[in-house]
């Protein structure tokens, strides 16, 4: 059977069957209902599967069509699930095993429409209504309802797919506002936009979380996103063709809910506030805001409509990719990087990198790589016995290991920033810092306190502790980091 957000479900049932939970009781997700939910759940530390049974649409009333699933990658143990990867696998390998998936790219499969599950019922013309889906107001302030998954384009020249995610505000029925950051999306539209020509676009509002993360791939333009996505999901994606431009404009077969339509030429439309991913409130924007025409929705009986919470959640386990592509533009650098922590609000524009160091140089050429990407402003980098996905190593290192007049260095603002970065204070470029927190090579440097190998290996602790009290000791989380 395809992968779907359905087959992931039913993974999950039955691996993790305590944490996918049905809310029966009528919610409207465009006055925050869902957002207070997760946010009340995540300050018990509880990060369930939601499945909002009776959520209310853009009219204010039952969306009787469809649901609204929610924190699909909230957690470790749910995204190894959706990559196919053993419990045991590590927070590092699980970087790793992204970059062996978009090296490994399976090309997509055409399925006919009437086998496309996407394609049970379809509206379009008069009949598109986007006020019939359980769309999400995420925080106060928001301009309006939202849209935050991924956006399909095609480059007018090669007929390569990009997938990439863009906020957009619901404006009426049929239009949104599409906010376009200056990548790979943006330019497809400027060339469309220069020969007076719509874009074809197309949005997927609900797929399996391999879907969802492979749309987070960062590489070249010429790189077919279809093909990363299927090698996320280690099989075919299957495509069909849409009802606005048919062949010309192939979209996810399997997905639940499919939008589509044109981004119009010369059509600049006002968008926001939004909150971002970053934790602040991204501003209105306009220059680069592009009218979004709906002329089509597919969708399968009893859809499911999916969203994300920024920046907590499941956010950052979606942007796995994106860590993944720092750990491999650092490690052509420097082959002895072992791992790049690009994950979580602490990790927003900071970045994390263990290595193996050889020589001197080597964390400023692994850092020097690291700002070639724009969310990239603070760089540190570690030995490799610190673990880079945990604050209170990270903090201990540049406790003890660092020299400040020696070891931090304070660059010009030079770079190109993120337009997300609050920080800001011109535009687009942003100053930086390389904090060098390794160990010298030419001198000398304490060594770390620990209890002997031999002597952990043969101290069992159930030797000393029966079983039926050590169940019974409380876990106190007021150690671990909150």
């Amino acid at each position: 059977m395809p992968k779907s957000l359905r087959t992931f479900l039913e993974d999950c049932r039955r691996e993790i069957p305590n944490e996918v939970v049905h809310v029966g009781k009528e919610v409207d997700p465009a006055h925050y209902d869902v957002t207070a939910i997760i946010k009340h759940l995540g300050a018990q530390k509880k990060f369930p599967i939601l499945v909002f049974d009776k959520p209310l649409n853009l009219h204010g009333k039952p969306s009787n069509d469809f649901k609204l699933v929610m924190n699909c990658e909230i957690s470790q143990r749910k995204t190894q699930i959706a990559l196919g990867v053993p419990k045991e696998t590590t927070r590092a390998q699980m970087a790793e095993v992204c970059l062996e998936r978009e090296e490994q790219r399976v090309p997509p499969t055409i399925v006919d429409k009437k086998h496309a599950p996407v394609k049970e019922v379809v509206k379009a013309g008069k009949d598109v209504d986007l006020f019939e889906l359980p769309i999400m107001r995420h925080h106060y302030m928001d301009g309006g309802p939202y849209i935050v998954l991924s956006t399909i384009t095609k480059d007018r020249k090669s007929g390569t797919y990009n997938v990439s995610y863009h906020r957009m505000e619901v404006k009426g029925k049929n239009t949104t506002a599409l906010y376009a950051s200056p990548r790979h999306l943006w330019k497809i539209y400027k060339d469309y936009e220069a020969n007076k020509m719509e874009t074809p676009v197309a949005t997927v509002l609900g797929h399996h979380p391999a879907y969802h993360m492979g749309a987070c791939y960062t590489g070249g333009f010429d790189v077919s996103e279809y093909e990363v996505i299927g090698g996320y999901l280690q099989e075919p994606l299957r495509l069909t063709a849409s009802e606005t431009y048919g062949d010309d404009l192939l979209i996810p077969a399997d997905a639940e809910i499919v939008i589509e339509g044109a981004l119009l030429p010369s059509k600049r439309v006002v968008e926001g506030p939004f909150g971002e991913a970053p934790g602040y409130l991204g501003p209105q924007r306009y220059t680069t805001c592009v009218e979004y025409q709906v002329r089509a929705i597919n969708y399968r009986k009893g859809g499911m409509y999916q969203s994300v919470i920024t920046p907590e959640g499941d956010k950052p386990w979606m942007d796995l990719p994106r860590e993944g592509a720092y750990l491999r533009r650092c490690r052509e650098a420097v082959p002895g990087v072992t791992a790049v922590c690009k994950f979580g609000r602490h990790a927003q524009y900071n970045i994390f990198i263990a290595m193996k160091k050889m020589s001197e140089g080597d964390p400023g050429r692994a850092a020097a790589a690291a700002l070639t990407f724009d969310h990239a402003k603070n760089v540190f980098v570690f030995d490799d016995d610190i673990d880079v996905y945990d604050p209170t190593d990270i903090l201990w290192a540049l406790a003890t290991r660092v020299q400040p007049h020696a070891q931090v260095s304070i660059l010009q603002p030079l770079f190109r920033g993120n337009f997300l970065d609050p920080s800001l204070m011109d535009e687009i470029k942003t100053s930086g810092m390389i904090i060098d927190a390794t160990r010298p090579l030419d001198r000398p440097f304490s060594p770390v306190s620990k209890c002997p190998d031999d002597a952990m290996a043969r101290v069992k602790l159930e030797d000393y502790i029966p079983g039926e009290v050590l169940q019974h000791i409380p876990t106190d989380r007021t150690t671990y980091w909150a």
